[in-house]
């Protein structure tokens, strides 16, 4: 069973927050569904219902900053992001070996990372990123190139091993999104437990850690308030001891989940519920 340890008081809701929930229809809302799938046992209606509110609420005002990012110049808007814990990214550099960076569609995840390499000493021609081509290609010319402009390097996900692993081999940073639903073609998957659900589950980040050698380290996007935004990096995550390989990538698997978890609950109304990942 998922807990919360969060006080969903506190959540912040706003009148547009709640304008999407009642015209949103409830056997039609991913959102409402998956967070009822995850937390049916842990919360009471009135707590789910309050968390649905706060991630509509949480979801515009993250449009209003993707048409803000248009409209006023970046520096400024930097000045609205701080970045804690990176030397847990410096000490994974310095094994030498390239860092796997694990992350997922937290925060305004097309807002904040786009001044963290504003905002690192190192070479910033060692950063790459795992990007989907959008549905809409109007999109992917506003939020890729975005990317891009940022500093960083896009690696398309179809067929991206082989370029991860040459972005490694240089001791480059890949960012992993790693909360990505896997089409049923894909063999390349574990059953995993993830949010309390056996969830099918991308195994080329433990493959690649293991095939390179490469520390994995996390990295999450979260507002706090109106205004701020930080950009938090975590700690390695442990790694399998475990002699057999599969066993290591299944192991490195869940871990990996476990990570993911942690860092969505504790902002859990700044993750992208509206996705079916089941």
């Amino acid at each position: 069973m998922v807990t919360l340890t969060r006080d969903l008081k506190k959540l912040p809701l706003s009148l547009m927050g709640w304008f999407v929930y009642w015209i949103t229809p409830i056997k039609k809302s991913v959102a409402q569904n998956n967070i009822e799938r995850v937390f049916q046992h842990s919360l009471s209606s009135k707590e789910k219902k309050r968390l649905v509110i706060a991630y509509y609420s949480h979801l515009v005002t993250s449009i209003k900053e993707w048409i803000l990012y248009a409209l006023v110049c970046k520096k400024r808007l930097g000045k609205r992001v701080k970045v804690i814990g990176l030397e847990h990214l410096y000490n994974a550099m310095n094994q030498g070996n390239g860092v796997l960076v694990l992350t997922g569609h937290f925060g305004n995840w097309e807002f904040a990372p786009l001044f963290f390499l504003d905002k690192i000493e190192d070479n910033k021609d060692l950063y790459y990123c795992i990007r989907k081509s959008l549905r809409f290609k109007f999109l992917d010319n506003i939020f890729l190139r975005r990317y891009e402009a940022a500093g960083f390097k896009l690696i398309n996900n179809k067929n991206a091993i082989s370029k991860v692993g040459a972005a490694l081999r240089k001791k480059g940073v890949v960012c992993f999104p790693f909360d990505l639903r896997p089409s049923w073609k894909e063999n390349n998957t574990v059953l995993a437990n993830f949010l309390g659900q056996n969830t099918r589950t991308y195994n080329s980040l433990a493959y690649l850690a293991v095939r390179y050698n490469s520390p994995v380290i996390s990295i999450t996007f979260y507002r706090v308030n109106n205004r701020e935004h930080v950009i938090a990096l975590h700690p390695e995550i442990e790694r399998s001891q475990s002699g057999d390989k599969q066993e290591a990538i299944f192991e490195n698997t869940q871990n990996y989940n476990k990570r993911l978890e942690e860092m969505i609950l504790s902002h859990p109304e700044q993750w992208l519920w509206s996705y079916k990942r089941w």
